[in-house]
């Protein structure tokens, strides 16, 4: 308590000085007010209380200043001869006295002082070590929390891609009349869902927006400029979703170019997209300026994953309609979060 009250009235000049100035005072007062009961030989009896507060709360310099003041005082009030500065050997041995008692005094504070302040300097570097050691620690176990959420994230993200996969190539195997246009189907589907995956890796697996997901399915079935008009507003996907649509695309643009709008020089394709208040994504696929349309007489895998597997990842539903202008494919959903898979 004594140091810190020390500290401050040092960083004060006014308050160190102040102090120095009424130690000096109050000493010489009662000096003068007890003179007459002190016995002869204790001319700096008072000062030297004055001289030590003063150094230990004002500082070294009022100290010093505040012995001085006290040392010549004695000198010429209380060493007789009175009011004089004569100088004779017992003044000389009583005034070296008086220096060498307060230039101890003085030293030793100063010297206590100094210790005090390297202690609470350690004391403030502990303090902050710990501090950093308290912040490595919860970054630490941050990273490490983090780690093992990205660790499971990928993991399930891994079980999806792999499922996904494993039905790509089942279905598109099962009942196979030729296996290497099956083997090949198979591939194009994989390589649509490895460019989505490749859009998705480029946000870090947190969203993809829809008109990215869009450009990178079309791209291998634009050979033209106006093969494909897509409209709509920027929408993030997360994964699953992104995955799912980039399939449906892929496979309405490969029957497309097989069957649809793409065969003809002038056909297009028209892909349309929102999102309502309530958060619910519609996606439409059309086409124009195709060949005649009809419905088939049997439904493969392509139509399976179009209208039954993609909308499971929205939780919503799809519809195909052959249309005289062209095929029209709706897809209705929700963009919440879901941890589900799709039956």
């Amino acid at each position: 308590m004594m140091f810190e009250t020390a500290k401050r009235v040092r960083s004060s000049p006014a308050a160190s000085w102040g102090l120095g100035t009424v130690a000096f005072a109050a000493a010489l007062g009662i000096r003068f007010a007890f003179d007459h009961a002190l016995p002869a030989g204790f001319p700096y009896l008072t000062f030297f209380p004055a001289v030590i507060l003063t150094a230990f709360f004002a500082g070294l310099a009022p100290g010093l200043a505040c012995a001085l003041a006290s040392g010549l005082a004695a000198w010429y009030w209380f060493i007789p001869p009175s009011e004089t500065f004569s100088v004779s050997t017992p003044v000389v041995i009583a005034l070296a006295f008086y220096a060498f008692v307060v230039g101890v005094d003085i030293a030793l504070i100063q010297a206590m002082h100094r210790v005090v302040d390297r202690l609470e300097a350690e004391r403030a570097t502990n303090v902050a070590l710990l501090a950093q050691q308290k912040a490595h620690l919860e970054e630490s176990q941050l990273q490490q929390r983090q780690q093992r959420v990205l660790q499971r994230e990928l993991s399930h993200r891994m079980k999806n891609t792999l499922a996904m996969v494993q039905a790509v190539v089942s279905q598109s195997l099962r009942n196979a009349t030729d296996p290497r246009e099956a083997a090949a189907m198979a591939a194009a589907r994989i390589q649509a869902l490895a460019r989505a995956q490749d859009t998705l890796t480029a946000t870090d697996w947190s969203a993809s927006d829809v008109g990215t997901i869009v450009a990178a399915s079309v791209e291998p079935h634009a050979d033209g400029p106006h093969r494909f008009t897509a409209e709509g507003p920027k929408v993030d996907l997360e994964a699953r979703h992104a995955l799912g649509l980039a399939l449906a695309i892929h496979e309405l643009a490969t029957n497309a170019t097989k069957y649809g709008a793409l065969t003809a020089a002038d056909g297009s394709v028209a892909l349309r997209w929102a999102v309502d208040e309530a958060g619910r994504f519609s996606f439409t696929w059309t086409e124009r300026d195709g060949p005649p349309v009809r419905e088939p007489e049997r439904r493969g895998f392509g139509s399976r994953l179009t209208e039954r597997v993609v909308p499971g990842y929205f939780s919503g539903q799809a519809t195909i309609e052959f249309a005289a202008t062209g095929l029209v494919y709706r897809l209705e959903g929700s963009l919440a979060s879901d941890r589900g898979e799709p039956s």
